[in-house]
């Protein structure tokens, strides 16, 4: 696809922009529309229709209940659905941190949905897909690599729809100043997590982890940390975390977790941190197990369940 697409004529040529004007003259400029809608005299171009009340392309926003999809201006889309997302994220509380967070950072979900609009690939009549989940957000935009070159660096000051990121910029919604994916990956520099940007041929997804997955305790690590302290006795968190490749914070969680549980006992802090295999819980666990009444041998007699 050519990168001027938005210049070429529209395929529709009766459209209104009524929505957009009210806006523009509620953001407290004129009703006309903004430069750059003619692809030539009286003949509106692909950015106008963009603008337009009838504009074809569509925000759809998929959550675990429902399916939204947005109609109008394409701009105006993006900031519905992003003040949407912004007041349906929950604030969570992180472990370790005295403070609430948004399970989303606001800032990281309005660079994606903006950097989904400015390159997305109009001329190949798909929509952009947002699912919304309680692991995070997903944003799908058609359209790949426009050039061969460092996908951060095209992605962040390249866009594929120059027009609609100047008049974007113009309402600040943009600052096209190659920060874009900085600002989203730095809401996460502390939290273990990372956002995933990728291409292919023809699509670009960006993904935001929810803050909170970093507290959310995987039942194969919990079981991985255990063995270890089974077959060990006990072990030091930075030991552990070099060794089973488990994030440090996440350790903390499952000694927490286990501790509670009884399974476990910990001297120390921070680095000194150290987890001990609570042996006598160990031997009650066997106990209960072997005095089930419903475990019996042939014999009549309980059948011993080694651990």
């Amino acid at each position: 696809m050519s990168q001027h697409y938005e210049d070429r004529p529209a395929e529709r040529q009766k459209m209104t922009f009524k929505t957009y004007r009210e806006f523009a003259v509620r953001r407290g400029g004129q009703s006309s529309l903004p430069d750059g809608v003619y692809a030539r005299p009286k003949v509106y171009n692909n950015f106008a229709l963009t603008l337009a009340d009838q504009c074809p392309w569509h925000l759809i926003l998929r959550t675990d209940k429902e399916e939204k999809e947005y109609f109008g201006p394409l701009i105006m889309q993006e900031m519905e659905c992003a003040e949407l997302l912004k007041d349906s994220t929950p604030f969570v509380k992180l472990y370790g941190r005295a403070s609430k967070y948004k399970r989303l950072p606001s800032v990281a979900v309005e660079e994606a949905l903006a950097n989904a609009v400015i390159h997305f690939d109009a001329s190949l009549e798909r929509d952009i897909v947002i699912d919304f989940r309680d692991e995070g957000l997903t944003i799908r935009s058609p359209g790949g690599f426009i050039e061969k070159d460092n996908f951060d660096v095209i992605i962040s000051t390249c866009p594929r729809n120059t027009k609609t990121a100047l008049l974007m910029k113009s309402l600040g919604l943009v600052r096209l100043e190659g920060t874009g994916l900085e600002l989203i990956r730095g809401c996460y520099l502390t939290t273990g997590l990372m956002p995933v940007i990728a291409s292919d041929t023809d699509s670009f997804c960006i993904q935001l982890p929810s803050l909170d997955n970093a507290d959310r305790t995987i039942p194969e690590e919990t079981e991985t940390v255990l063995s270890y302290l089974r077959s060990y006795g006990s072990g030091n968190i930075r030991s552990m975390s070099r060794i089973l490749k488990i994030r440090i914070n996440l350790l903390e969680k499952i000694f927490s977790n286990l501790e509670s549980d009884g399974m476990i006992f910990t001297m120390g802090k921070e680095k000194d941190l150290r987890a001990f295999y609570n042996r006598s819980y160990a031997m009650d666990e066997d106990y209960a197990i072997i005095h089930r009444p419903d475990i019996r041998s042939s014999a009549g007699m309980p059948d011993r369940i080694c651990c």
